[in-house]
């Protein structure tokens, strides 16, 4: 384990720092009504048009690290996102979303980039741990971002938490550079990036059955984790009648529970558990507690609203690690790569679906409980899905 050690530390430190970039807008939402005329709806949109700018880049992404550097990819797509959420400042709503392509753009290559390096230093029996703890970054960057985001709100205004989440984007880069040559020591200059690497991609998918599966559900699962992060902060504002601080603190309670249980996931899928079976149970329990969230309002006492935040977050967020252990596991081992870019792709398009969904029947029926029944039975569904079945592909977690 002693070889994974700086690359595990890099990739989960930028997966932190590029998930407070993208959760940047939808905390300060409620703040850039005023200026902006920032909707609820417009929330969704805003984190569909971010993983729309994700999902070509993560199809090209292994062409794209044989060439530069996984590393070095993930560097130039944290600078597009710091670029991105500058420009936001402009207090334009058009010049806002279509940032949220670009910072997309930049999002898209962390997750198969970092799996590309990780895969090379670690053993397939530490995978699931591994991979889990890199994608802890994501809820402590949620955990960040709902505590920093609103005080920097408070204190000195929305575009000054643009640039302070830019700048972290920024430090960042350099902080990574010293690791980059031992990180990227597999690139390929001469490397072709082309389209007939993009279909071979789709066809392992669609070709092998516990690959399909498994896109399938993870389409499903990160749709309404999105849906949870994006929607959370404005729903407690606007729904429940909670200020913007205290929603920001259940926020960060949601996001900082989903570190500690993705490393649980990530423990109990590597030694006691087949990582399918505890990624559908995690489906059954996110069901369970959206709907519970479905019931909030102003009578609910703000420490069971933060309890079930925080119990959504570590199970509708805690899947990602363990999911990205199982497509190591499940593909061919000399395709991990591609199998992994052309999942994320699919997953990307569920960040897409989930929220652009959610938004639309927010906004027809001018309230949230119908929004949040329709993405508890999708994820239950995801789970049948994902049972695992007998076939040649299955083994012990243990045997890889």
């Amino acid at each position: 384990m002693r070889d994974v050690i700086w690359p595990l530390t890099a990739t989960t430190w930028m997966q932190t720092v590029t998930s407070v970039m993208f959760l940047t807008v939808p905390v300060l939402a409620p703040a850039l009504l005023a200026d902006v005329g920032f909707q609820p709806s417009h929330v969704g949109l805003y984190t569909a048009l971010v993983f729309l700018g994700a999902m070509p880049v993560s199809l090209v992404m292994g062409a794209l690290a044989s060439r530069f550097g996984a590393l070095r990819v993930m560097q130039v797509g944290i600078l597009a996102s710091a670029v991105a959420l500058l420009l936001s400042t402009a207090a334009s709503l058009p010049i806002i979303m279509a940032c949220g392509i670009l910072l997309g753009a930049g999002y898209g290559p962390n997750t198969p980039g970092a799996a590309h390096i990780l895969a090379r230093v670690t053993k397939p029996r530490d995978r699931p741990l591994v991979f889990s703890i890199k994608q802890s970054g994501a809820p402590l960057g949620g955990f960040v971002a709902g505590l920093l985001i609103p005080l920097v709100v408070v204190s000195a205004g929305w575009r000054e938490a643009l640039m302070v989440s830019a700048a972290l984007g920024l430090v960042t880069i350099v902080l990574v550079q010293p690791l980059r040559a031992k990180a990227d020591d597999d690139r390929q200059p001469g490397r072709a990036i082309s389209v007939s690497g993009v279909w071979a991609q789709l066809r392992l998918l669609a070709g092998h059955g516990g690959l399909r599966r498994l896109t399938v559900a993870s389409f499903v699962f990160a749709g309404v984790q999105a849906c949870t992060f994006a929607f959370l902060v404005i729903y407690l504002v606007d729904h429940v009648g909670l200020d913007l601080v205290a929603a920001g603190f259940a926020y960060s309670c949601m996001h900082l529970i989903g570190v500690g249980a993705r490393i649980t996931w990530g423990w109990l899928a590597g030694r006691f558990v087949r990582a399918a079976v505890v990624l559908a149970m995690l489906g059954v329990a996110s069901a369970t507690f959206v709907v519970v969230m479905a019931q909030f309002d102003d009578s609910w006492p703000f420490w069971v609203i933060v309890v079930i935040s925080a119990a959504t977050g570590a199970t509708a967020s805690g899947w990602n690690g363990v999911f990205m252990a199982e497509i190591a596991r499940v593909a061919p081992q000399d395709q991990i790569s591609a199998a992994t870019g052309g999942s994320v792709f699919f997953t990307y398009f569920g960040l897409v679906v989930g929220p652009t969904i959610f938004a639309a029947l927010v906004a027809l029926t001018g309230g949230y409980d119908l929004a949040f029944y329709v993405i508890a039975g999708a994820i239950f569904l995801a789970a049948v899905l994902i049972w695992p079945r007998r076939d040649k592909v299955s083994r012990k977690p243990n045997s890889s």
